[in-house]
């Protein structure tokens, strides 16, 4: 008996992913939980399959004989791409609705062995928040830079900021969200409740960030994180975690940098519009504040 998770998409997306394998790995306790990552092969975006590196895998990797089974065992990304348009759903796979709803069977349903989407809701493993916070463990700092924010993050009211352009600036599901009105908002907001004295930006394009959002920022203190590069990338959501209050993009790994923020009182303010189309469901949590 076999359970079959397919991983694809950048860091924040192979999260969603893992944390719906922990949760069947709970839910379904005399079935095995494996990963399928055979999609990124010929997959061009990101960093590959990282889960393995930044927090260790706990799940077995499923061959391509175990998917023959339930599905179909595509050996790259563009194979994938073809047959998901075009060939049927098997009896045994569910795939993400197109509209992003929440699906509840997905964690319930004993019929289903391999789960194909993003599943980018809290609602499939809010109830285990401590497994997959113990499954997100980041390791602890290796390099004098980041260490020594982080610890300067801990003793200050301090503000993370996730500006996502880059890809983002053509995409047609992203294209034209969060722009500079949202983080206006967000940082008077941010203001409102709290008296911030660091401000720490993240993005893919910092001198964009330096030319339009440091005037916002009203002259406090704030550090542009342009250090952790590649496979380093990660470093930059786990400086996130540790920030007292997050702004986060319409971005899954900014999502990841707030939802596993352990600040109890912390402040996360999110874009009420996450996709240019309201056919989708965002995935903001019911307790952030949505601008």
């Amino acid at each position: 008996k076999m359970k079959i998770v397919k991983i694809i998409g950048g860091l924040g997306n192979q999260m969603f992913q893992y944390a719906l394998a922990v949760a069947l790995k709970k839910n379904f306790t005399n079935e095995e939980v494996k990963l399928d990552i055979h999609c990124f092969n010929g997959y061009t975006k990101h960093q590959g399959f990282e889960i393995d590196d930044v927090f260790g895998n706990q799940f077995e990797l499923a061959s391509y004989s175990d998917i023959a089974k339930v599905a179909y065992p595509y050996c790259n990304f563009q194979l994938w791409r073809i047959g998901n348009r075009i060939l049927p759903n098997r009896r045994y796979m569910i795939c993400e609705d197109i509209a992003f709803n929440i699906m509840p069977e997905v964690i319930t349903s004993p019929n289903y062995k391999y789960y194909d989407g993003y599943w980018q809701h809290e609602e499939y493993f809010h109830d285990i928040k401590d497994d997959i916070l113990a499954a997100f463990k980041f390791q602890e700092f290796k390099d004098k830079r980041n260490k020594a924010l982080a610890d300067r993050l801990t003793d200050i009211n301090s503000v993370s900021i996730h500006i996502r352009r880059g890809d983002y600036i053509n995409d047609k599901l992203f294209k034209g969200t969060c722009g500079i009105e949202y983080y206006q908002n967000a940082i008077d907001e941010i203001n409102k409740r709290t008296v911030p004295k660091l401000f720490c930006i993240f993005s893919n394009d910092i001198l964009w960030c330096k030319k339009n959002i440091e005037p916002l920022l009203n002259g406090k203190e704030t550090i542009y994180v342009d250090w952790n590069t590649g496979s380093d990338n990660f470093r930059d959501m786990q400086l996130m975690t540790i920030c007292k209050h997050c702004i986060i993009a319409n971005s899954s790994f900014s999502w990841w940098g707030a939802w596993l923020n352990n600040n109890n009182d912390k402040i996360v303010i999110a874009p009420k519009i996450w996709y240019n189309t309201n056919e989708k469901v965002s995935p903001a949590t019911n307790d952030w504040i949505k601008l």
